[in-house]
């Protein structure tokens, strides 16, 4: 346990407490290696903001506006077609 310190140290000893400590959660290969990607179900596009639900709820992401979604791919991911005006 790392200690956390502070500019004054005497604070905690006048007070007899012990001085606040840290402690580490997990390291970064230990929380990675328990995400779950989050599938989205449906698709759909609103102006420039592609709107994805989950379930965790809605994301939105904005694309470029000559771009629009024509449907999704086998892996449930959208599929974009190029506008040329």
């Amino acid at each position: 346990m790392a200690d956390y310190h502070t500019a004054d140290e005497d604070f905690y000893r006048k007070l007899d407490v012990p001085i606040p400590a840290t402690s580490q959660h997990g390291t970064e290969d230990d929380i990675a290696s328990k995400l779950v990607p989050m599938m989205p179900n449906k698709w759909k596009l609103a102006g420039n903001q592609l709107i994805a639900e989950t379930e965790n709820g809605t994301h939105v992401q904005t694309i470029p506006t000559d771009y629009i979604l024509t449907g999704t791919d086998e892996k449930g991911m959208p599929i974009f077609k190029r506008i040329d005006i």
